[in-house]
């Protein structure tokens, strides 16, 4: 009897010696770790490979259907609260300017700096998102972009969705040098512009070309000494108007930003109206 337990007791022994210990929380390995490891020792490397890969793009297709998703709606919905609070204070109204107050009056108790030239939405930006400048760069080129193509606020997050995400959008915010072409024609605005001086000679008419009917004509001229202009030569061609029109391209760009703020402001308005007609009518 005591052999049949003897024997019972070493045969069991090393069963319970190499019974391991459960683990804990901390020591449990990742499971999809041990299932790449496993692919990439099976005995053919080069199909287990493609397994391994494939066995990725699934868990890259499920993290970006739900968490990756679910983050980037919660930061769509952040930055629609954003927008909504830039629309809402860039109308003229005394709504709009005691808001702006109240902003202005936040970023000083934040002590938190911006030049004149900042533009409204990146200053709620960089309040709502921190001193990061590359994100909050990021975030405020993304939503200019929503603001040039006036996009209304609720359809914000399907814009960013529709569209790529935040960075997609950003991208199309970039600025592009201008050609000479486009500067041109920002600078023909001063040719609508006040009249500094009419000249009107049988010598100018001689040497004006019918055939180059140009948008404008160069005219070489010297100061005399007593104070007059003395037109030396007259100049039709279109690279040369459109280089002197160039040189004032900044004046034809202040007036343009000016209409597009005008415009934005009217769509905010029109907004708010559209809201509040929406309301009485509920």
């Amino acid at each position: 009897m005591s052999e049949q337990v003897q024997t019972e007791t070493t045969a069991l022994a090393p069963t319970l010696a190499i019974a391991p210990a459960s683990p804990t929380t901390h020591e449990r390995a990742n499971p999809f770790a041990v299932n790449i490891g496993n692919l990439l020792t099976k005995g053919n490397p080069e199909q287990a490979i493609g397994d391994a890969m494939e066995a990725l793009v699934a868990q890259r297709i499920d993290w970006e259907n739900n968490e990756l998703a679910s983050a980037n709606e919660a930061l769509y919905a952040l930055l629609q609260h954003c927008y909504s609070l830039n629309n809402a204070m860039s109308g003229t109204g005394v709504a709009s300017k005691a808001l702006k107050r109240g902003l202005a009056n936040y970023i000083e108790s934040q002590k938190l700096i911006f030049t004149d030239a900042t533009p409204l939405i990146t200053k709620i930006v960089k309040c709502v998102f921190g001193v990061d400048r590359r994100r909050v760069n990021a975030y405020a080129s993304a939503l200019k972009v929503a603001i040039a193509e006036k996009k209304q606020v609720m359809e914000l997050p399907k814009f960013f969705k529709e569209r790529g995400g935040i960075e997609e959008v950003r991208r199309t915010n970039v600025k592009k040098p201008k050609t000479l072409k486009e500067k041109a024609a920002l600078g023909r605005t001063v040719l609508e512009g006040d009249v500094l001086a009419t000249v009107k000679s049988d010598t100018l008419t001689a040497n004006f070309s019918t055939q180059s009917l140009e948008e404008g004509v160069i005219l070489l001229a010297t100061r005399e000494d007593d104070g007059s202009f003395a037109v030396r030569k007259m100049l039709q061609s279109q690279s040369v108007v459109n280089s002197a029109l160039a040189t004032f391209a900044s004046v034809g760009a202040e007036q343009e930003k000016a209409r597009l703020l005008q415009e934005e402001q009217d769509a905010v308005e029109a907004q708010r109206a559209a809201a509040r007609a929406a309301l009485k009518a509920a």
